[in-house]
């Protein structure tokens, strides 16, 4: 199973290149945002919802990057 993904998106006119890759053991996502901005996005299945690490936070809306994240991946929850 290919547990990275690169992709680009558009966001208020800016080119953002994400390289994703998913933690099989943590069931989190370490996004690279133009090789520099680093941090984790993960899913509570308690709740509901993407969250970041706190710093830093992404370019774009966490909900917007879990959906992109979940495209690229082929698998939605």
């Amino acid at each position: 199973m290919e547990l990275n993904r690169t992709f680009t998106h558009m966001h208020q006119d800016r080119e953002i290149r994400f390289s994703v890759t998913y933690d099989i053991n943590t069931h989190s996502f370490n996004v690279v945002e133009d090789d520099s901005i680093n941090y984790m996005l993960t899913f509570n299945s308690a709740t509901r919802e993407w969250t970041t690490t706190e710093d830093p936070k992404p370019s774009i809306p966490v909900a917007e990057l879990a959906q992109l994240v979940q495209q690229h991946f082929g698998v939605f929850v």
